[in-house]
């Protein structure tokens, strides 16, 4: 005789239609209710819910992009395609989101925001599939996906929603569902996180690498709360509609609260400021540009095609009369990203001008105006470098701005040094010898790290220094500061005055220029120089004419021979401390050790009060030497 089943629990809400498929309290949810008034409520409520999750999406993508809307975003499809297809690309990988923009190094608020976001985006769409049924869960998917770009994590959550939510995978718990359906996304986070682990893992010490864990960590907890909380709620009001949607609005408002009160827009507009000013004006390799396009001309070609080489060495001589002749390609590309760069800060500044990084976009504006394409190590290296320690005329108003509201900063530094540098130029030498004697007079020793204050929270998120992601060498600033002012105060000659250094006051015969006005990376350089010679005879300033001519050698053995004959010609005059160093240097680069340890210790025994005795005490042991073959006259 077959056994009487026993009978099952039976919600006792009368809006619950019962059948064989709905008897179990397991497998109620906000669409049993089949009454108007609860069916409306639902929609109404999941389109709520809908809108505000679009909200959290687009939320993160702006803090990747700054744009609010990704579909409207230039370059939409391509990212998301790039998104989608670069695997194991550092670039798209989690890491990136903790780096760029915004890095949790320099604003560690940012790891509860990420931390929180991230449990919205992963929690929500698991929870509404438990309580509203797995295709409900699609549009919250697509949010993902499309609004906040993150294809890889949509995905994750299809399995998350389908495994919590459908069977034979859901359980009798909801809770346990919930947690099953947290599983795809640990793994996301895990796979996601190894793509990253090599570009963050050797940049910074074992203890800040808790930083770029930490996030994660608050996500799959924040997450686990939340479906505590939501699944408690909807089970005390028998799951009527409305249980996600307090939570939701938490789950968004808590993070952008949070990052407006802690963090702020100007942080993020900045970094990205930042990140296209570095991205626009660092260095490149253009050999495999200049392969690619050669071959391109190579395989168009009719046949019979000439020699490969002959192909590469014209493309290569039309890219070099790119930079030199008059067609000048690159600089005209050099311009338009200056006038992007200062277009933006100009922006910055109207929306932000009591930012506190308002002073690093008057420097960024500022140093986006000096930077000159080295023309020369382009057609050695064939790379495309950029330097900013030759001050255009156009970035004086700038420079000032810095300076009167930074001056005891290392951007202010920088911007007494370019104001010094362009008034000399002007043969203002009293004015440009006043900003470097303040300059050198200050303490530098605010530039370094001060030790940090307060318990382990608040030291864990301090924010750096505001300059600190300049990049801004100190070191390097005092140098050429001393450097111009010894330049300066040591060669005034008693017929020429100035003239020779910063060109004549009074426009007379030719040359119209002096030393300062000549660019040390310019081709005419030499010639320039060879002018002034001329038409300076024995000036006061000969000694550092020669010094240039001899570091613009072809050759090492020339440079050491001139070197010398310079040292032995003008035994007490004030570029012989700076020849030393540089013979030094140059017997060491060629494969003389002895005679340059020799030539460093005489300069530090004949000028030990000399910034290049400084640099040639750094210089030991000799396997250092070669560190200091950048210091350069520029």
């Amino acid at each position: 005789m077959a056994l009487a089943r026993a009978p099952q629990p039976t919600p006792s809400d009368p809006s619950i239609v019962r059948d064989d498929a709905l008897s179990d309290r397991a497998t109620i949810d906000v669409w049993t209710r089949t009454h108007p008034k609860y069916r409306i409520r639902a929609i109404v409520l999941l389109s709520v819910n809908v809108l505000l999750f679009a909200g959290v999406g687009s939320f993160a993508w702006w803090l990747r992009s700054g744009d609010w809307f990704a579909p409207a975003t230039s370059g939409y499809l391509d990212e998301l395609s790039y998104t989608f297809l670069g695997v194991g690309d550092a670039d798209v990988s989690l890491g990136s989101l903790l780096i760029d923009p915004i890095n949790v190094q320099q604003v560690p608020m940012q790891i509860p925001i990420l931390g929180l976001l991230m449990a919205a985006l992963i929690s929500i769409p698991i929870l509404v599939a438990i309580l509203y049924r797995f295709w409900s869960s699609l549009p919250f998917i697509a949010v993902v996906g499309f609004l906040a770009v993150m294809p890889w994590l949509a995905i994750t959550l299809l399995l998350s929603c389908v495994l919590a939510s459908v069977r034979p995978f859901r359980t009798r718990i909801r809770f346990v569902s919930a947690l099953v359906g947290l599983v795809p996304a640990v793994v996301y986070f895990a796979l996601a996180w190894s793509g990253s682990t090599e570009m963050i893992v050797g940049r910074i010490d074992p203890v800040e690498r808790i930083k770029f864990v930490a996030p994660w960590v608050m996500a799959i907890v924040a997450a686990s709360i939340a479906f505590a909380l939501v699944l408690s709620i909807a089970r005390v009001v028998n799951y009527r509609p409305g249980a996600i949607t307090p939570l939701l609005a938490v789950m968004f408002g808590l993070p952008v609260a949070l990052f407006e009160a802690n963090v702020g827009r100007d942080e993020l507009y900045y970094r990205l400021l930042e990140s296209r000013d570095q991205l626009y004006f660092t260095d490149t390799d253009a050999s495999i540009a200049l392969e690619q396009a050669a071959r391109e001309r190579w395989e168009s070609h009719p046949s019979p095609k000439p020699p490969w080489s002959a192909v590469l060495d014209l493309e290569s001589t039309k890219w070099a009369f790119a930079l030199t002749g008059g067609v000048r390609e690159y600089e005209s590309k050099l311009t338009e990203l200056q006038t992007d760069v200062t277009t933006r800060c100009d922006w910055f500044l109207e929306h932000f001008p009591d930012s506190r990084y308002a002073v690093n976009v008057l420097f960024i504006r500022a140093r986006a105006l000096d930077m000159r394409i080295d023309q020369g190590a382009f057609r050695k290296t064939r790379w495309i470098r950029f330097y900013d320690d030759f001050p255009s005329t156009a970035s004086r108003r700038w420079w000032r701005f810095v300076l009167a509201n930074a001056a005891d900063t290392p951007a202010g530094d920088v911007a007494a040094l370019r104001l010094a540098q362009l008034d000399a130029r002007d043969s203002d030498m009293d004015r440009a010898v006043a900003k470097l004697h303040t300059l050198l007079l200050e303490d530098h020793s605010s530039a370094k790290a001060k030790p940090q204050t307060g318990g382990a929270l608040t030291q864990a998120l301090a924010r750096r220094d505001v300059q600190s992601s300049l990049r801004i060498s100190t070191d390097r600033t005092l140098i050429e500061a001393q450097r111009l002012y010894h330049l300066i105060v040591d060669n005034r000659d008693p017929i020429y005055g100035y003239d020779p250094l910063g060109g004549p006051r009074v426009r007379g015969p030719e040359p119209h220029f002096g030393m300062l006005d000549l660019d040390p990376r310019n081709d005419r350089y030499a010639d320039n120089l060879k002018i002034l010679k001329e038409h300076y005879p024995n000036c006061q300033l000969e000694d550092n004419i020669d010094l240039e001519l001899a570091e613009l050698a072809p050759d090492a053995d020339t440079k050491i021979r001139r070197l010398n004959e310079l040292i032995t010609r003008f035994p007490g005059r004030d570029a012989i401390p700076e020849a030393l160093l540089r013979l030094g240097l140059a017997y060491c680069e060629h494969g003389r050790p002895d005679r340059g340890d020799e030539t460093l210790r005489e300069l530090i025994q004949r000028f030990p009060e000399s910034i290049w005795a400084a640099q040639a005490a750094r210089a030991a042991p000799p396997r250092t030497w070669t560190a200091l073959s950048g210091v350069h006259s520029g």
